[in-house]
């Protein structure tokens, strides 16, 4: 039998894999916060993001998706840390984006 899997989820487990693998380890970004990452939107440019954000800590392309996650970790208005991504499509336009809080205990 054959598991059909959404795009998004699909996205999600590649997003916490590459958080879980990556937190704590020197990627944080003091200067990101929630107000900056929720001015990208679908659509925007690579350089419009990368204006916002900055160079991404490391990019991850989806094939399957003709797309690559560029990720970012910073500290959301209440203290957690957050893997923050910025799906790209091959257009070179943002076609999603993803953040997923990590947990004290996730960071070791």
């Amino acid at each position: 039998m054959r598991h059909r899997f959404s795009v998004a989820a699909l996205f999600m487990v590649a997003l916490l894999a590459s958080a879980c693998a990556t937190s704590g380890r020197g990627y944080f970004r003091p200067d990101l916060n929630d107000d900056i990452v929720l001015r990208v939107s679908q659509g925007q440019s690579e350089p419009e993001v990368t204006a916002l954000l900055g160079i991404p800590h490391k990019k991850v392309r989806f094939d399957n998706l003709k797309s690559t996650a560029w990720d970012y970790m910073y500290k959301d208005s209440w203290g957690y840390w957050v893997a923050f991504s910025v799906m790209m499509g091959d257009d070179g336009r943002v076609v999603n984006k993803v953040s997923q809080r990590i947990e004290p205990s996730d960071r070791n």
